[in-house]
């Protein structure tokens, strides 16, 4: 899950490789020891990915969100603060999530649903789906989008190109991101109606790459 605050914060430190990195300033105060040490390895991890999709430097950090119902994996999991002019510049994640990116990229063939053959190796998968979807849903909340539906149906819309970058290949990084789409995006509808939408459909008004019709990837 993300969450969208009257604030929001996350990272953008330079626009391009060759900008000087910008002054970060936490939004709370509670986020400014996060923000002062170095980024772990999980954390590196779901920077790279982060800046794929933005094509901006951005600070991720794993703590707490500091938010009601922040929880692994049936709840908020990451937070994007907005300030009145946009981004503050950093994305909280909980640590499970970060967890579970490192853990997808050392083996990610194993999260294949296809060659699950029971609930705990679905229930594996589900968890590395949720923790890819929630880098790239505050991705897009990073750019500046608070549309929740539409961060929502972006981030679904680019699990595959995440799953790539942590090892990957195509055909399971499709399959994960299809996966996404049937056994979890399609219960927000009724469970959490605010990130869902009708237009988060192949050629919907949500859909990134009309010309393709290789729903959602």
């Amino acid at each position: 899950m993300r969450l969208r605050l009257p604030l929001v914060a996350l990272v953008a430190l330079a626009l391009t490789a060759g900008i000087a990195q910008a002054t970060i300033r936490p939004v709370r105060a509670a986020d400014g020891p996060l923000l002062a040490r170095k980024a772990t390895y999980e954390e590196k991890v779901a920077e790279s990915v982060a800046q794929r999709l933005t094509r901006k430097h951005v600070n991720v950090r794993c703590g707490p969100l500091g938010v009601p119902g922040a929880r692994w994996p049936n709840g908020v999991s990451g937070i994007t603060l907005f300030g009145p002019s946009g981004p503050a510049g950093y994305a909280l994640l909980l640590p499970e999530v970060c967890a579970q990116l490192i853990s997808f990229r050392s083996a990610p063939g194993a999260y294949d649903p296809r060659a699950c053959t029971d609930s705990e190796c679905l229930f594996a998968v589900e968890k590395a789906a949720f923790a890819i979807q929630t880098v790239t849903h505050e991705s897009y909340h990073l750019l500046g989008c608070m549309n929740e539906a539409k961060v929502e149906c972006y981030g679904m819309q680019s699990i595959w190109y995440a799953a790539t970058k942590l090892g990957a290949s195509v055909e399971v990084a499709q399959t994960l991101a299809r996966f996404y789409l049937t056994e979890m995006y399609s219960h927000r509808r009724t469970s959490t109606p605010a990130y869902w939408s009708a237009e988060c459909r192949d050629g919907g008004t949500y859909d990134l790459r009309p010309s393709s019709h290789s729903w959602p990837s």
